[in-house]
Protein backbone atom coordinates (compact mmCIF):
# COMPACT_ATOMS: atom_id res chain seq x y z
CA UNK A 1 0.00 0.00 0.00
CA UNK A 2 1.59 3.41 -0.47
CA UNK A 3 1.16 6.61 1.80
CA UNK A 4 -1.79 7.45 -0.35
CA UNK A 5 -3.91 4.87 0.52
CA UNK A 6 -2.74 4.38 3.85
CA UNK A 7 -3.64 8.24 4.57
CA UNK A 8 -7.28 7.63 3.38
CA UNK A 9 -7.49 4.69 5.14
CA UNK A 10 -6.78 6.47 8.70
CA UNK A 11 -8.69 9.25 7.62
CA UNK A 12 -11.78 7.16 6.38
CA UNK A 13 -11.79 5.85 9.87
CA UNK A 14 -11.80 9.02 11.72
CA UNK A 15 -14.16 10.06 10.03
CA UNK A 16 -16.50 7.33 10.66
CA UNK A 17 -15.21 7.26 14.53
CA UNK A 18 -16.17 11.23 14.64
CA UNK A 19 -19.64 10.40 12.99
CA UNK A 20 -20.42 7.48 15.09
CA UNK A 21 -19.82 9.52 18.31
CA UNK A 22 -21.57 12.79 16.65
CA UNK A 23 -24.55 10.82 16.13
CA UNK A 24 -23.96 9.11 19.82
CA UNK A 25 -24.18 12.69 21.35
CA UNK A 26 -27.33 13.67 19.31
CA UNK A 27 -29.49 10.78 20.31
CA UNK A 28 -28.46 11.93 24.30
CA UNK A 29 -29.18 15.00 23.59
CA UNK A 30 -32.56 14.30 22.42
CA UNK A 31 -33.02 11.80 25.37
CA UNK A 32 -31.90 14.49 27.89
CA UNK A 33 -34.20 17.04 26.07
CA UNK A 34 -37.06 14.33 26.28
CA UNK A 35 -36.59 13.58 29.86
CA UNK A 36 -36.30 17.29 31.28
CA UNK A 37 -39.36 18.41 29.40
CA UNK A 38 -41.09 15.64 30.62
CA UNK A 39 -40.14 16.35 34.42
CA UNK A 40 -41.08 20.15 34.03
CA UNK A 41 -44.51 19.27 32.68
CA UNK A 42 -45.51 17.10 35.34
CA UNK A 43 -43.92 19.00 38.10
CA UNK A 44 -45.65 22.29 36.45
CA UNK A 45 -49.04 20.27 36.95
CA UNK A 46 -48.22 19.04 39.99
CA UNK A 47 -47.47 22.59 41.33
CA UNK A 48 -50.26 24.18 40.23
CA UNK A 49 -52.69 21.19 41.62
CA UNK A 50 -51.36 21.24 45.12
CA UNK A 51 -51.65 24.88 45.22
CA UNK A 52 -55.06 24.78 44.25
CA UNK A 53 -55.57 21.83 46.94
CA UNK A 54 -53.56 24.16 49.85
CA UNK A 55 -55.33 27.33 49.18
CA UNK A 56 -59.05 25.12 49.70
CA UNK A 57 -57.86 23.79 52.94
CA UNK A 58 -56.33 26.69 54.02
CA UNK A 59 -60.05 28.56 53.22
CA UNK A 60 -62.23 25.21 54.74
CA UNK A 61 -60.03 25.45 57.70
CA UNK A 62 -59.95 29.11 58.24
CA UNK A 63 -63.92 29.24 57.92
CA UNK A 64 -64.22 26.13 60.36
CA UNK A 65 -62.54 28.40 63.39
CA UNK A 66 -63.39 31.99 62.10
CA UNK A 67 -66.46 31.96 65.16
CA UNK A 68 -64.17 30.82 67.54
CA UNK A 69 -60.76 32.34 69.71
CA UNK A 70 -58.93 29.65 67.78
CA UNK A 71 -58.62 30.94 64.41
CA UNK A 72 -55.58 32.74 64.47
CA UNK A 73 -53.91 29.80 65.89
CA UNK A 74 -55.09 27.82 63.52
CA UNK A 75 -54.13 29.80 60.53
CA UNK A 76 -50.78 29.97 62.66
CA UNK A 77 -50.54 26.15 62.26
CA UNK A 78 -51.45 25.86 58.27
CA UNK A 79 -48.90 28.24 57.60
CA UNK A 80 -46.24 26.37 59.51
CA UNK A 81 -47.27 23.18 58.14
CA UNK A 82 -46.97 24.97 54.52
CA UNK A 83 -43.83 26.15 55.45
CA UNK A 84 -42.41 23.01 56.24
CA UNK A 85 -43.81 21.13 53.52
CA UNK A 86 -42.37 23.23 50.90
CA UNK A 87 -38.86 23.21 52.97
CA UNK A 88 -38.98 19.62 52.48
CA UNK A 89 -39.81 19.51 48.95
CA UNK A 90 -36.53 21.76 48.12
CA UNK A 91 -34.70 19.74 49.28
CA UNK A 92 -36.11 16.64 48.36
CA UNK A 93 -35.97 18.68 45.15
CA UNK A 94 -32.25 19.49 45.01
CA UNK A 95 -31.04 15.60 46.38
CA UNK A 96 -33.00 13.83 43.41
CA UNK A 97 -31.19 16.84 41.07
CA UNK A 98 -27.86 15.73 42.86
CA UNK A 99 -28.55 11.82 41.78
CA UNK A 100 -29.44 12.24 38.20
CA UNK A 101 -27.07 10.50 36.36
CA UNK A 102 -24.20 12.77 34.31
CA UNK A 103 -25.80 14.13 31.09
CA UNK A 104 -23.55 12.42 27.89
CA UNK A 105 -22.25 9.68 30.40
CA UNK A 106 -21.93 7.16 27.17
CA UNK A 107 -20.66 10.14 24.66
CA UNK A 108 -17.99 10.75 27.12
CA UNK A 109 -17.23 7.61 28.33
CA UNK A 110 -16.87 6.89 24.45
CA UNK A 111 -14.59 9.63 23.60
CA UNK A 112 -12.11 8.59 27.04
CA UNK A 113 -11.73 4.72 24.85
CA UNK A 114 -11.10 6.40 21.82
CA UNK A 115 -8.53 8.82 23.38
CA UNK A 116 -6.97 6.24 25.78
CA UNK A 117 -6.58 3.99 22.29
CA UNK A 118 -5.43 6.48 19.97
CA UNK A 119 -2.30 7.07 23.02
CA UNK A 120 -1.61 3.09 22.29
CA UNK A 121 -3.70 2.32 26.02
CA UNK A 122 -6.66 0.66 24.02
CA UNK A 123 -9.18 -0.63 26.79
CA UNK A 124 -10.08 -3.91 25.69
CA UNK A 125 -14.49 -4.10 24.64
CA UNK A 126 -15.13 -6.62 27.27
CA UNK A 127 -13.00 -4.25 30.19
CA UNK A 128 -15.40 -1.16 28.77
CA UNK A 129 -18.17 -3.16 28.57
CA UNK A 130 -18.23 -4.16 32.80
CA UNK A 131 -17.39 -0.57 33.31
CA UNK A 132 -20.02 0.67 34.85
CA UNK A 133 -21.51 4.90 34.70
CA UNK A 134 -18.95 6.92 36.47
CA UNK A 135 -16.83 4.41 37.61
CA UNK A 136 -12.90 5.76 36.86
Amino acid sequence: MSVKQNLRAVTGGFTSLVKTRLELLSLELAEEKDRLLSVLLFGAVGLLFLHLALTVVAVLVGLFFWGTEYRYLALLILVLIYALIGLGSLLLMKKHLGLVATPFAATIDALKDDAQALRGRHVPPSAAASKGVGDE
